[in-house]
């Protein structure tokens, strides 16, 4: 990376081998882990940078992204070093975390979807039933969606709440929020 007078091939982001000019040494995986946000895409990336050279512009994991999944890399990149670069990382015994945050996004976002659908199912039966009926209920709706089942005060707030009483939720919230302001606040 060049500094502000750069021209445009010193500010794009390449490997050693790439800026060298040898281009068959090129693993396209740039050395170092990390993501951040995407400016430009307005998204969170984490994972492995990957070179920007031309030279990897028939490589599959070549892309918009400043950053891929190391698993996706290993899979699928048929850039001449990248073969090198696998056996050295294997050699070596580095391994990178198997973390994709597309995929982990989409998995909290069906959770948060199956709880919302399980209270709903449980307010549609409410009515008419003791607090402990709409417990069993609100549980068995979270089981059969294979959710986990909140405790004590969390639970108490989420029956109340399908009997129409959020006060519980309200004064939970606001001693969690009391709690978080304690934790957080800064030295006297």
């Amino acid at each position: 990376m060049g500094g502000p007078w750069a021209d445009a091939n010193e500010r794009v982001p390449r490997t050693r081998a790439c800026f060298r000019g040898v281009h068959g040494d090129c693993p396209h995986l740039m050395s170092g882990f990390g993501g951040g946000f995407d400016p430009r895409r307005l998204r969170l990336e984490v994972g492995g940078r990957l070179c920007k050279c031309n030279c990897h512009s028939s490589c599959p994991v070549t892309g918009e992204r400043s950053s891929v999944n190391i698993r996706a890399w290993r899979e699928s990149c048929t850039c001449p070093g990248a073969a090198a670069e696998r056996i050295r990382h294997d050699q070596a015994g580095i391994s990178f975390p198997d973390f994709d945050l597309d995929e982990e996004w989409a998995k909290s976002r069906q959770r948060s979807r199956s709880r919302r659908e399980a209270f709903q199912a449980a307010r549609a039966g409410a009515a008419g039933r003791t607090r402990e009926d709409v417990t069993a209920l609100y549980i068995a709706e979270l089981r059969s969606r294979g959710l986990k089942i909140p405790e004590g005060e969390a639970l108490d707030a989420n029956v109340d709440a399908l009997t129409g009483n959020y006060l519980t939720g309200v004064r939970l919230m606001g001693r969690l929020a009391c709690d978080l302001w304690k934790l957080l606040r800064p030295p006297r």
